[in-house]
């Protein structure tokens, strides 16, 4: 029975007296092999306590360094790290600043003895630097999750009409950073891998930065596919893991990728290991594709892109995949046919990321207007002709589109088109006889004409049979009023009185009548000569000197005179 021998030897421990522990356990030594301190540890666990009272001088070495002075001295070391080369302060020079600060005495401990401590504990150079534990990430099916990642070729890069020139490391290191900024423009690397399949697509840019457009470039390529026959990889994922680039971060790119109905779960700031699949391919692509190029140098990017596709089918279908036992090729094509997102065509990806959401209005037939294509909404409830819509692009569904009223989508098909451009659902005349659903407002109506004219309607009836008092009562409303009459000025009515202005909009009418179309140049003069209204003398005038071909505008004096 498993555990049975350790409790009974922690019994027996308990009952010893007077040095019977060292006996017991010296014979479970020979039974189980184990030393004595590890016999001892194993009664702690089992509930034995020796009843022996705490050290004073627990938690000190045979040197008097406290855990104190060591957790110090490995805090010299880690904050004075750096982000790529780790841990650069030795541990003479932390001993050192420990002892200037008086945290350790000087002569209390050597360096080579604290470097074993240190390794002891876990806290030296090289546990510093250990990659923090990591959790396998796993992808549920070919396109489910794509990785994506940029790098600068720099080995290599295209200079003028020379072509593509070979770096030699000797000008280009880190101490003669010069060199660098002579290079205008840098050939850069893009990698996407399938993290299911680690199926790996790449493709190279003469570009002086990454932008928006490069990673959409780069992006659509990949996902559009039909690269080589060979390359059967295409079609668009569910997540993308990529870094905090900005021009991925861009929020045109963002919600670009969102459109597609793609997440990009955000990452830890400096986790290169979330993009580990891009990373390794990076190096992939360097060793076993770039390196060849200082045998044959590309003239042109578009001559390296060529190249390179022609060792992406090689290395797709023949390199297998030690995780799945298959070549990369045979691993993506096991993808499903509801896991195929196809990728829209060009005109649907610019409207996606220029315009995905337009606002329509509703047509007094129950339509709308979207991209050529007519839609009927007299599924949506309380939507009636005049209200306004909002229209979005399912991009993997076109042309059906999700309408969206009141906070709820509702999805779409278009009507179609018969012969003569009408609507696919048109009532043919002398055939068929079609009506729209009845709106909440026409059945209120109906509701409303009941209540008030009863089920049956006669022409002459009268609203309520005529019991509604409207006439006669208004007067008493006001009780008892004393009035004073009050005289009054009479006022004579001339014939002067007749209207002398009539609105500007029925004389440009009157004047459309006389000359036909009204030029806009002349259309805008006239508004601003006269504003609102004309006078009709000057009115008359103004349609004469046009239809006549004249200057219609005339000076004070004369419009004085004219009057």
């Amino acid at each position: 029975m498993s555990g049975s021998w350790q409790s009974e030897m922690v019994e027996r421990l308990k009952k010893a007296v007077n040095g019977e522990k060292d006996v017991i356990m010296a014979e479970y030594s020979t039974l189980t092999g184990k030393s004595v301190s590890t016999l001892y540890r194993i009664a702690k666990d089992h509930g034995f306590a020796s009843g022996r009272k705490r050290r004073t001088d627990k938690g000190a070495l045979k040197s008097g360094l406290t855990e104190e002075q060591i957790l110090y001295v490995m805090s010299l070391m880690k904050v004075s790290s750096r982000e790529v080369k780790g841990v650069i302060m030795s541990v003479e020079t932390a001993l050192e600043i420990a002892i200037d600060n008086e945290v350790i005495e000087a002569g209390q401990i050597s360096a080579s003895r604290l470097q074993t401590i240190l390794r002891e504990r876990g806290m030296n150079a090289a546990a510093l630097d250990a990659p923090t534990p990591s959790i396998s990430m796993a992808s549920d099916h070919p396109n489910h999750v794509h990785v994506f990642d940029a790098s600068v070729c720099i080995q290599y890069y295209l200079k003028g009409k020379k072509g593509m020139q070979i770096m030699d490391e000797r000008d280009f290191y880190k101490n003669k950073p010069d060199n660098f900024a002579k290079i205008k423009t840098r050939l850069i690397r893009y990698v996407l891998v399938d993290h299911f399949s680690h199926f790996l697509f790449v493709k190279y840019y003469n570009i002086s930065g990454e932008n928006q457009l490069t990673v959409m470039d780069f992006l659509t390529s990949a996902w559009r596919g039909a690269h080589h026959e060979k390359l059967p990889f295409h079609g668009v994922p569910f997540f993308v893991l990529m870094d905090a680039g900005a021009a991925h971060t861009a929020k045109g790119m963002q919600a670009f990728l969102k459109n597609l109905d793609i997440e990009t779960p955000k990452a830890l700031p400096h986790n290169p290991r979330r993009q580990g699949s891009a990373e390794v391919v990076q190096n992939i692509v360097e060793r076993q594709f770039e390196s060849r190029l200082r045998f044959c140098p590309a003239d042109t990017v578009e001559e390296l892109n060529v190249w390179c596709i022609d060792w992406l089918v090689h290395f797709n279908n023949n390199r297998r995949l030690r995780r799945s036992g298959t070549s990369r090729a045979a691993s993506w094509l096991t993808i499903k046919q509801d896991e195929l997102r196809i990728l829209p065509n060009d005109e649907l990806l610019q409207d996606l990321f220029a315009e995905p959401e337009v606002t329509r209005t509703v047509r007094p037939d129950n339509t709308i207007s979207f991209r050529s294509e007519d839609y009927r909404t007299k599924h949506i409830e309380r939507l009636r002709p005049g209200m306004k819509v909002q229209v979005v692009l399912r991009p993997y569904h076109w042309p059906e589109v999700a309408i969206v009223f009141d906070e709820v989508a509702y999805l779409a098909k278009p009507i179609g088109k018969l012969a003569g451009g009408f609507s696919a659902d048109s009532a043919r005349i002398g055939q068929e006889f079609k009506a729209q659903p009845e709106t909440a407002t026409q059945k209120a109506i109906k509701q409303a004409e009941n209540l008030v004219y009863g089920e049956e309607r006669k022409k002459s009836d009268l609203p309520f049979g005529g019991s509604v008092k409207v006439f006669g009562h208004q007067a008493d409303k006001l009780g008892n009023m004393a009035t004073i009459p009050k005289r009054g000025t009479p006022m004579e009515v001339g014939r002067d009185l007749v209207a002398k202005e009539i609105p500007i909009g029925d004389f440009l009418k009157k004047l459309r009548n006389s000359t036909g179309r009204i030029e806009p140049a002349t259309n805008k003069a006239l508004k601003a000569e006269f504003g609102t209204s004309i006078d009709v003398k000057r009115a008359d005038q103004v349609i004469a000197a046009i239809s006549a071909g004249d200057d219609w505008r005339i000076n004070e004096t004369e419009q004085l005179h004219a009057l």
